[in-house]
């Protein structure tokens, strides 16, 4: 590989990227930190690369010292009303996110859904859905480097983008410093 085709490959995914966040709701993003601000418990769930993603929002959380946990691991405690799921999904038909989906809203919890599609069964779960939509047709048109059957690595890569982004706007609602993030990262390395 030649470095103007990695350098070409990178511009293009930015481009993409700026295109995709340019169309992020505003008003789904206020209301998903309202959500989180709220919230007894964080769960933040995702299967494959955005389940990656989710451990990513979900290690953040926790050092801004929210209750935060992750469906499947053993420390998870049980959702229940005054809780919360984040629930990433590009497709947003994951059946094991869709079912934590459909758990928790029988649990009398609120579910946020972060997806690529806004009609899909994820959405259909949510209180509310932010919709990051990696697979419109002329962004599939302008992006010509396109890695999965839906556009996937650059939701991913825009979903990346957005949890650090909440995680700044979160620091700021709570009025808790940035140096708290590098105070409770882990020393079990």
């Amino acid at each position: 590989m030649r470095n103007s085709d990695l350098t070409e490959i990178v511009a293009s995914q930015i481009a993409a990227i700026k295109l995709l966040v340019g169309r992020i709701d505003a008003a789904a993003t206020r209301n998903l930190i309202e959500m989180i601000l709220q919230a007894d418990k964080v769960f933040v769930t995702g299967q494959g690369r955005s389940g990656l993603v989710a451990q990513c929002l979900a290690t953040r959380l926790a050092q801004m010292g929210f209750n935060v946990h992750i469906p499947g691991h053993a420390t998870c405690q049980r959702i229940g009303a005054g809780d919360l799921l984040v629930a990433i999904s590009g497709s947003g038909t994951t059946t094991t996110t869709v079912d934590f989906a459909r758990i928790s809203r029988q649990a009398g919890a609120k579910v946020i859904a972060v997806t690529a599609f806004g009609k899909c069964a994820l959405a259909q779960l949510a209180d509310q859905v932010v919709v990051i939509p990696a697979n419109d047709e002329d962004i599939r048109k302008k992006c010509k480097y396109i890695v999965g059957p839906k556009n996937n690595a650059l939701f991913e890569e825009v979903m990346l983008l957005y949890a650090d982004v909440l995680v700044y706007i979160l620091l700021e609602r709570k009025g808790v410093p940035k140096s708290i993030i590098n105070q409770r990262h882990t020393n079990l390395e």
